[in-house]
C-alpha cells in the first residue's frame, strides 16, 4: 500500500516538475506548444473541477443518505425474510396435515370401562350445573 502510494506521489511530482519546466521553456522562447490541445485540456480541467464540486456536495449528504439506504435495505430484507418464513410456515402446516391422522379421524366409543365411567360422571356434573344456572 505504501509502495503504491509512493509510486503515485513520485509520478505526480515528476509530472508537475515537467509541466513547470515546459512553461519556463515556453516563456523564454515566446512559443506555445500545441495551443489547441491546451485549450481542450483547459475545458476538461474546468469540467473536472465542476464535477468535483458537485461530488463534494454529494459526499456532504452521504451520511444522511446512507442511513436512509441502510434503513431501506433492512426493511426490504425483513419483509423478504417474513415472506419466506410465512411460506415455510404454510408448507410446514401442509406437511403436518398430510402426516397427521386428523383428516381421517373418526370418533368411536371408548373401549375402556374407566373412561366410560368418567364420561358418565362428567355428563352428570354438566347436567347438574346447567340446572343450577
Amino acid at each position: 500500500m505504501v509502495f503504491g502510494a509512493t509510486i503515485i506521489f513520485g509520478t505526480s511530482l515528476s509530472g508537475l516538475v515537467a509541466l513547470f519546466m515546459l512553461k519556463a521553456w515556453e516563456d523564454r522562447r515566446g512559443v506555445t506548444i500545441v495551443p489547441g490541445v491546451r485549450n481542450a485540456l483547459d475545458v476538461y480541467a474546468l469540467e473536472a473541477r465542476a464535477f468535483l464540486v458537485s461530488f463534494d456536495e454529494w459526499i456532504a449528504h452521504l451520511p444522511s443518505r446512507s442511513v436512509l439506504y441502510a434503513r431501506f435495505f433492512v426493511h426490504v430484507t425483513a419483509m423478504s425474510f417474513a415472506r419466506v418464513a410465512r411460506a415455510a410456515e404454510r408448507g410446514a402446516h401442509r406437511i403436518a396435515d398430510r402426516v397427521s391422522l386428523k383428516h381421517r379421524f373418526e370418533r368411536r366409543e371408548t373401549q375402556s370401562d374407566f373412561l366410560k365411567k368418567v364420561s358418565e360422571h362428567k355428563s352428570g356434573l354438566d347436567s347438574i350445573s346447567q340446572v343450577q344456572k
